[in-house]
Order: C-alpha cells, then sequence, then structure tokens
C-alpha cells in the first residue's frame, strides 16, 4: 500500500511541475498585450495620441480617413467589432 500511495505523490507532483510552463505562459501572453480603451461603437476608430486609446465613431475606413487627414491620426479597425 506504501508504493500505491508514493507512486500517487510522485504522479501528483509530476502534474503539477508539468502545468507550470503552460501557467508562465498565460502570465506571460497577458502581461504582453496591451489595454486598449474602446470610446464608441462604430466599425472604425482613430488612434488617439493617448497610447491604447482609440476613438470608434466611424462607419467606413474612408470616412475615418477623410475626417482625420489633417490631424495624421491613424485609422483602425475597431477590435469589439471583430472586422
Amino acid at each position: 500500500m506504501s508504493n500505491l500511495k508514493n507512486l500517487t505523490v510522485i504522479a501528483v507532483i509530476a502534474a503539477i511541475i508539468g502545468d507550470a510552463p503552460l501557467t508562465n505562459a498565460r502570465a506571460e501572453e497577458a502581461l504582453q498585450k496591451p489595454s486598449v480603451y474602446v470610446a464608441g461603437k462604430g466599425k472604425y476608430c482613430k488612434e488617439i495620441s493617448v497610447r491604447g486609446y482609440l476613438d470608434c465613431f466611424y462607419a467606413s475606413l474612408e470616412a475615418c480617413q477623410k475626417h482625420n487627414n489633417s490631424t495624421n491620426h491613424r485609422c483602425v479597425a475597431n477590435p469589439n467589432n471583430g472586422t
């Protein structure tokens, strides 16, 4: 019975150690993702000079570019719309 107990303990420890790299990878991935604040529900957004802020009030890429031509802001798809 003692051998079975030892084998169970070893199996549990191996499972915990085997899962550690996966947990570390998830933590590193979360740290690498930039947080973005999205204002509005339009399909396209202009990137504001404040890092991580998107102003999403445009129905089309052309409308965003036309409205922001003189300000030199970049227009991007709204990350919350999946476009």
